[in-house]
Formats: structure tokens, sequence, C-alpha cells
């Protein structure tokens, strides 16, 4: 059995980098940058006002200041401010040649066409053009995920269409003859598909795009009919859902290879999640998942998302935090390294990880609330609460 580092180290060798494309910006949030986006001009591009009020020279002695013009933001101002005048301006304005500072409009005391102030201050109320950036310099680093405020700068850049990660697209298929519908009520023996619900949550917090979802009955014929009808250029990625242990109606790793699948692997030393299953075709990789939503969560968050950044963005994060275990629930070993959901807790101005009441692999009821996973080694004994240990964080703690 491959460990979680082996099996991560071979996706890295095996799968390959999607081609970048350029979108709108209504459509790159979230998307990783795979170009540097610099400054092409200047920022601000002109010396221009920060606040209302009036465009004075710095050195002028005197005590009142004839208003000689007016200056709207988006104008060109026209005139030269001489000794004893002074310019109407406006927030983001350009300043006037010969004016060095601009007195706020609330000390100004205005009569007709003069002004005077209440004080003069020392400051110039002035962004001076380049005092952000210079022309040239590199604003936002390729491999920035694009957030609000990188969104806003590529606005006031001109970057329309930045030149982004792909999202990998993902053919879903759920097996099993007992799934229903969820807005199905389940005949005896039936159970409603949870896990396609789960992998297209899962899909879009890591980037991804479902381009189908479909279940099939546990017939092989079934689903590699399925998988042949998908348009095979409209996927990267094949998930299949349950038939990935060694029982009888466990098909998932014998149809990968029949529809000409190289296996890379098909058992991890994982708990819960061992039997997952990766193949390569060309291009394309597929995942057979154990069926069960915790072993889906698991080998998501250690696994096949991994495969998703190799994608997208050539590189694999996996960085771990570590803290202190609270709650009161026993941690035992295993022959295998275990996964165990937890929840983020803040108490005294610190951070504990509280292990959650995982009954089995099944038990959706049992992880509300699931912030992390923490790591137990393999053969440890027992881990007791205050002792600081590892996990990998699946969700923002708020």
């Amino acid at each position: 059995m491959l460990s979680i580092l082996d099996a991560r180290a071979l996706i890295a060798q095996t799968v390959h980098v999607l081609p970048p494309l350029r979108v709108p910006l209504a459509q790159a949030h979230g998307r990783t940058l795979r170009e540097a986006i610099s400054a092409d001009e200047d920022i601000p591009a002109f010396d221009r006002s920060a606040m209302d009020g009036y465009a004075i020279r710095t050195d002028d002695p005197a005590t009142e200041f004839r208003v000689v013009c007016e200056i709207p933001a988006g104008t060109v101002p026209t005139r030269t401010i001489g000794p004893g005048e002074c310019a109407r301006i406006f927030t983001g304005s350009p300043i006037p040649e010969g004016a060095t500072q601009v007195i706020v409009q609330e000390v100004a005391q205005r009569s007709s066409d003069t002004v005077t102030f209440s004080q003069r201050g020392k400051g110039s109320n002035i962004r001076v053009r380049g005092e952000d950036a210079r022309e040239g310099s590199v604003l936002i680093e390729r491999g920035t995920a694009l957030g609000p405020v990188e969104l806003s700068l590529c606005a006031q850049l001109g970057k329309s269409a930045p030149l982004v990660a792909p999202r990998p697209r993902i053919l879903h298929i759920a097996t099993g003859s007992e799934l229903v519908a969820p807005d199905e009520i389940p005949a005896s023996g039936k159970i409603r598909d949870s896990n396609s619900t789960l992998v297209a949550a899962l899909a879009a917090e890591a980037g991804g795009e479902i381009a189908r979802q479909l279940r099939v009955g546990d017939d092989p014929a079934q689903l590699i009919t399925a998988i042949s009808d998908a348009d095979i250029e409209s996927w990267d990625v094949l998930l299949l859902s349950g038939g990935a242990s060694v029982g009888d109606h466990d098909f998932g790793a014998r149809t990968l290879r029949e529809i000409g699948f190289s296996l890379q692997f098909t058992q991890l030393n994982l708990r819960p999640g061992k039997p997952l299953t990766f193949g390569t075709r060309g291009r394309h990789l597929a995942f057979v998942i154990p069926g069960n939503p915790l072993s889906h969560i698991v080998c998501w968050h250690l696994v096949i998302r991994a495969a998703l950044e190799m994608l997208a963005t050539g590189a694999i994060e996996f960085a771990l935090v570590e803290a202190p275990l609270g709650g009161n629930v026993a941690m035992k070993g295993n022959p295998r390294e275990t996964w165990w959901p937890a929840r983020i807790e803040w108490s005294d101005g610190g951070v504990k990880l509280v292990p959650l009441k995982w009954q089995s692999s099944g038990d959706l009821t049992g992880i509300i609330g699931l912030d992390a996973l923490i790591r137990v080694p393999a053969g440890i004994e027992s881990v007791k609460p205050g002792e600081r240990i590892a996990a990998r964080l699946v969700r923002s703690a708020s």
C-alpha cells in the first residue's frame, strides 16, 4: 500500500498541467494567475488631488486667493496657477501646473471669486504620480489566487482578461443499484444519493467544474456505456463513487482497465479510504472512491484535490497546522494512517482541534461542523487531550 506522501508524489509525476486561458474578470474570481501582472504606467498616472478643496502654491505668502478656475475630476487643467491664485479642485482631479498643495474645503471661507483659509497646514494633500507603483513593476505575482482586491487591481490596470488556470472538468458517476435521487422517497432497500451533492460541493471549493453527473446501477456494462456516452473532450477527470473495494459488485478498477486506463495505485495506507484507485489514460485522470461519505472527504482533501491542483497550476499545496487536541474523544491508533474528522475551537485566545464522534465512514450526522482532518500516525496507541497534533484544514474557521 502506498503512503499518502508517495501517492501525492506519483500524482505530481504523472499529471500534466492544463493549458491556461484568458477569461473576463467576471469569471476570474478564485482562479490562479498563470502570468504576472505588471503596471503599464505609473500609478497614479498623474499628480492628483486627494481632497476636495483649493490648489495653491505651497510657498505663496498671500492671505487671500483669487479662484481662477475649477477642475472637476476627469478634466485636464488648462491654466497655470500663479501667485495669489488658486483653483477649485476635487478628489481625483489633476493638479494644475504651478500648484503644489491642496487646502481642504473645510478650512476655506469663500466669498464670490476669492477664498481665505483659517489654516494652511503642511501636508500637500496630493497623490504624486507613481507613488503607488512605477511603470513595469510587478504588482500581482504569478500563482496568486484572484480575490476581490486582486480583481479590482486588474480592472484598474486594464487587465480585463487575465491569463488564469483552467477549472478542471469533472465527469462524476455515482454507482450503486440502491441509489435514488435526493428528491425521491426511497423504496425498501434503497437510499438517497448524497455523494453527488458532496462531490459537486467539494469540486466547487477546489476550483473544479462539474461537467456532468450521473447515477448508474451495479452493472459494468451500464457504467462503460455511461462513460462512453460522455463527450471525451468535455471532461478531464473521471470520478466514480463506489465500486472501489473487492466485493462481487465492486468493479471500478476493472472498468477503468477495460476502457484503457493504466492503474497507478489501487490501495493506500489510509483510514478511511484505503481502496482509493487512481488511473491515467493520456491526459485524462480517473479515481474510484470508496462509497462512504467520510472516505470521499478524506480521499478528496488528501489525494484527489492534489490532482486537480496539478491540472490547474502544476503545483500541489499540502499545508498542515499543529494545535493541541481538545475534547474527550479517545482516538486510538490503527495499523494504517488515520485522518480523524475534527472541528476547530477557539478558547483563551488559542485554537484547539476537537475530534468529532466518528461512528463510521458512512455517518454524516457525526461530522457536522467538520473543519479539519487530524493526522493520527500509523501504529500510535492513542492521542490524549492537550497533546499537540497535526491536521489538514478543510474549511476556514470562522
